[in-house]
C-alpha cells in the first residue's frame, strides 16, 4: 500500500498491487531495497509577478538496502530568476559547485527548454538530480499563473492571454466546468483543500524543506524504484499554493504505481500502471487517470514520446502526463542503485 502503513508496499519494497485507495495521502518511508528521489521547486514573485519569478529548487536521492539501512546518495539545490519574458537569469548553484551551465542561462525557460536540457546533459546526465530539478522550470512558469490569478495582479495588455487552449486536457474540455463557467477559474484556488504535511518531518520520507513561500507556488515530486526481476515503481506529484496567510492548499495531485519487467528483446517495458487522482481543480479532471492504461507494454526508452503521442486532448491531463514522464528515470535510477551496491546492471 502506497500510503499510511509501515507494513504496506512502500515499506516492504515488494511489487504488490495498489491498496485500492481512491485518492493519495502522505507517502511513507522509503522501501527496503529501493532508491527514492524527492524534489521540491518553489516559485514566488520577484517583487511582483510582472517583474519575474524567483525559483528555489531542492532535491535528494536516498537509498535503502535490503536490510533497511538508509543513506543519502546525493543532494542538489539551485536558485534562479526567471524574468518577465520567461528567460532564465541569475542562476546559481547553492550546493557549492559554481554557477549553473552557461548554456542554459539566458534562454527561454518555457519553449524548447527541455530540448536544451537534453542537448546539454545528454542521456546520462539528463537523468541526474540537477537535470530533474531544471526539468520542472517550464511547469513552474505555467502554474505560477494560478498564484497571479488568486492575487488578481493587474496585467499589462501585452500580458493578457486567453485561458488554456480549450480541449488541451480533461479539465479544459469544451463542454467542461472551466470552459463554460466564468467563475470556475478564480474558484479553483479560493476553494482548494488544505495541503497535509508530507512525511511529518521524517527524512526517510522526504528531504527537509523550509516553509513554502507565501503567495507562491510549490511543486513536489517523488519517484521510488525497487529493482527486481519485476521492478516496482511508485510516483507522487503535488502542486500547492501558499496563501498570504501561510495556509498551503492543494491545486493538483496524483500518484502512480507501476511494475516494469523485460519484454521483447529483454527491453524493460511497463507491465502494470495505475494512476490515482488526488485534489484537482475541476470535476472533469479525475477522469484523465484512466488514460494511463494506454501505456501498458510501452518500452521505458519510448515512454516520453509515447506519453506525448497517446495522452493528449480532452481525455488526458498535462499534469498527470508530467508525472508519467518520470518513468523515464526507472532505468538510470536502477543502474545507480546497483552501482552503489557493487552489482552489475542487468
Amino acid at each position: 500500500m502506497p500510503f499510511g502503513s509501515e507494513t504496506g508496499r512502500r515499506t516492504q519494497g515488494s511489487a504488490g498491487a495498489p491498496d485500492g485507495r481512491s485518492a493519495p495521502g502522505s507517502p511513507v518511508p522509503i522501501s527496503r531495497g529501493s532508491i527514492r528521489r524527492t524534489t521540491t521547486v518553489d516559485a514566488r514573485p520577484d517583487g511582483t509577478w510582472r517583474a519575474g519569478t524567483l525559483v528555489d529548487a531542492r532535491g535528494r536521492d536516498l537509498i535503502a538496502d535490503g536490510g533497511g539501512h538508509i543513506r543519502e546518495h546525493a543532494t542538489h539545490r539551485f536558485r534562479a530568476r526567471v524574468d518577465k519574458d520567461g528567460t532564465l537569469r541569475d542562476a546559481d548553484d547553492a550546493t557549492g559547485g559554481g554557477r549553473l551551465p552557461a548554456e542554459l542561462v539566458g534562454i527561454d525557460s518555457r519553449r524548447g527548454f527541455r530540448r536544451a536540457l537534453t542537448a546539454h546533459f545528454g542521456p546520462v546526465g539528463g537523468a541526474g538530480l540537477q537535470a530533474a530539478l531544471l526539468d520542472d522550470l517550464p511547469g513552474m512558469r505555467i502554474i505560477s499563473g494560478y498564484a497571479q490569478l488568486q492575487q488578481r495582479a493587474p496585467a499589462r495588455p501585452a500580458d493578457r492571454r486567453p485561458s488554456p487552449v480549450i480541449g488541451v486536457c480533461a479539465g479544459w474540455a469544451a463542454d467542461g466546468t472551466a470552459a463554460t463557467s466564468g467563475e470556475a477559474l478564480p474558484g479553483m484556488l479560493t476553494s482548494r483543500p488544505p495541503a497535509p504535511d508530507l512525511g511529518g518531518g521524517d527524512e526517510r520520507v522526504w528531504h527537509a524543506d523550509p516553509p513554502p513561500p507565501r503567495a507562491g507556488m510549490r511543486r513536489r515530486r517523488l519517484i521510488e524504484v525497487t529493482p527486481d526481476t519485476v521492478t516496482g515503481v511508485y510516483g507522487y506529484f503535488r502542486d500547492t499554493y501558499c496563501r498570504p496567510d501561510g495556509i498551503e492548499v492543494v491545486v493538483h495531485e496524483y500518484e502512480i504505481t507501476a511494475t516494469v519487467a523485460a519484454g521483447v528483446g529483454d527491453l524493460p517495458v511497463v507491465r502494470e500502471l495505475t494512476a490515482r487522482p488526488g485534489a484537482l481543480p475541476f470535476p472533469e479532471c479525475p477522469a484523465a487517470a484512466a488514460t494511463a492504461v494506454s501505456l501498458h507494454g510501452v518500452p521505458l526508452a519510448e515512454i516520453e514520446p509515447e506519453v506525448r503521442r497517446r495522452l493528449v486532448g480532452p481525455h488526458g491531463c498535462t499534469h498527470l502526463n508530467d508525472l508519467l514522464r518520470t518513468l523515464r528515470l526507472v532505468e538510470p535510477m536502477t543502474a545507480l542503485f546497483r552501482a552503489t551496491r557493487g552489482e552489475p546492471n542487468q
